[in-house]
């Protein structure tokens, strides 16, 4: 089933309404899920311990790819979630041009979701109920964790004694879902390797739009209709189709005015915060609420 939405903005107050609560949650940090390379650790935010496991979500983050970017930029999500009572993994990951370009990154992202299922009784998880969360280059990341694969994006750290299968919800924010319509994107050029003349099947395999097949999890995707890098009807609308063309269950959540980094606003005359699609309050009440009908609601 697909639901389409178009979200406007309350402004700030709503905002802060539905970050508010996060007390209860606790952290830890730093955690190696992958000891090989220094970069590739996270941090684990808990709600209280329940008497049964815990649906959990990996949180993953944007910025091109690139150095200079990290988990940080996602804390607040990670706190959120955890305060609405799933168990959060907010990673960081190989970035260009230092060993992240593809597919290490999305390899990274599988040797977290290998951690996450293999240590799913001290971290007090359901194995079966991790979905996963991203923005921008997070969102291509998190889409790819949800889609079928040859074995070239299976990661080879010690987590992964077998083959990691996809997560059980995606939620793409902002999320490049197509590299081929990215062809002069500097950014992109240095995450795939090279040109599109050059590489042109690495920009198909690193594309989750053209990994889609039967089978693959309910998907929520987000983005906003003044978006000049990811284009919402070039990448986020074709992702939604061919998963529906599969028989995914989707449901897409569009934007108004909403922007990259910077935001027009509804109105198409002001610039607002937040910053992003996925910081708007009409996309966080949508993630739980998606969260709550695939792997949730927390018990």
């Amino acid at each position: 089933m697909t639901r389409r939405t178009t979200a406007r903005w309350p402004g700030l107050i709503g905002l802060i309404g539905l970050i508010g609560g996060c007390s209860d949650v606790t952290e830890q940090r730093d955690i190696h899920y992958d000891p090989r390379d220094g970069a590739n650790v996270l941090d684990i935010y808990s709600p209280p311990p329940a008497s049964t496991p815990r649906p959990a979500v990996l949180v993953v983050h944007g910025g091109g790819w690139t150095e200079g970017t990290d988990r940080s930029s996602m804390a607040s999500h990670a706190e959120r979630l955890a305060a609405a009572g799933y168990v959060t993994l907010n990673l960081d990951y190989r970035l260009t041009p230092n060993g992240g370009q593809y597919p290490h990154a999305v390899q990274d992202c599988f040797c977290a979701l290998a951690y996450a299922r293999n240590h799913a009784t001290e971290l007090g998880i359901d194995p079966q109920k991790i979905a996963a969360l991203g923005y921008s280059a997070g969102g291509h990341l998190v889409s790819m964790l949800g889609v079928d694969h040859d074995d070239d994006v299976q990661p080879d750290c010690a987590e992964a004694t077998t083959r990691v299968e996809p997560v059980a919800a995606v939620i793409p924010g902002a999320g490049p879902e197509d590299m081929e319509a990215l062809p002069n994107v500097g950014l992109v050029q240095d995450f795939v390797g090279g040109s599109l003349d050059d590489v042109p099947g690495l920009y198909r395999a690193a594309s989750p739009l053209y990994h889609v097949t039967a089978g693959a999890p309910p998907y929520l995707l987000i983005g906003g209709d003044d978006d000049w890098f990811v284009q919402f009807t070039k990448q986020t609308e074709p992702m939604q189709q061919a998963l529906e063309a599969v028989g995914t269950s989707t449901h897409l959540l569009r934007i108004p005015g909403g922007g990259h980094v910077f935001n027009r606003g509804a109105d198409g005359g002001s610039w607002e915060i937040p910053l992003t699609s996925i910081d708007t309050p009409e996309a966080q009440a949508a993630i739980i609420d998606f969260l709550d009908h695939t792997i949730g609601p927390p018990s």
